[in-house]
């Protein structure tokens, strides 16, 4: 497995991971039709405009093996004075889940932040639909610091928890803890 930046290059691969993965997890929270017909559109818009257009605080990074995308993610460092960076994205391939993808992202990321002498913590949202997802993040040592009601994504009003972590540095001593025990 490799680990990359992300580039204009990757646009409509990362759109399709996307847009899959919302597909997979958010029957309960957006419509049918919105996922089915205009989820892919949504995310290759999103994606082109962020990968044209990268600010200097934006961070995508791929997981890949023989060519073919794992995961990914997006984060935006020191994008909230009190909660740090934002991970806004993280998306692993259903067939891949399960195999430490995710969190080897998330360690890149939590290593990038101490990197670059951003604020410490880090945070994303997940909606509250997503069970698989939250008992991921609080297995990692997520807190769930809030639950809002929005509308900024899909077609219809759903609720979403903010998952924080305070510290990169524990997170990433919590990661190698636990891969030790194994």
């Amino acid at each position: 497995m490799i680990f990359r930046n992300g580039t204009s290059n990757d646009i409509e691969r990362i759109a399709n991971l996307h847009a899959l993965s919302w597909q997979q997890n958010y029957r309960a929270s957006f419509s049918a039709h919105f996922l089915d017909n205009l989820a892919f559109d949504n995310r290759l818009k999103e994606w082109t405009n962020r990968l044209q257009h990268p600010g200097d605080d934006q961070y995508v990074l791929l997981a890949e093996e023989d060519g073919n995308m794992l995961g990914f993610i997006c984060a935006y460092f020191s994008e909230n004075a009190q909660f740090g960076t934002l991970l806004d994205n993280l998306h692993v391939s259903l067939n891949t889940q399960g195999k430490g993808v995710g969190t080897k992202l998330m360690a890149a990321l939590a290593e990038e932040i101490l990197q670059r002498k951003s604020a410490d913590g880090f945070y994303l949202w997940v909606l509250n639909t997503n069970a698989a997802a939250i008992i991921y993040y609080e297995k990692l040592g997520g807190v769930a610091i809030e639950t809002l009601e929005s509308n900024d994504i899909g077609d219809k009003p759903f609720l979403k928890i903010r998952y924080y972590w305070e510290d990169a540095s524990r997170f990433l001593d919590n990661i190698k803890a636990k891969s030790h025990k194994k």
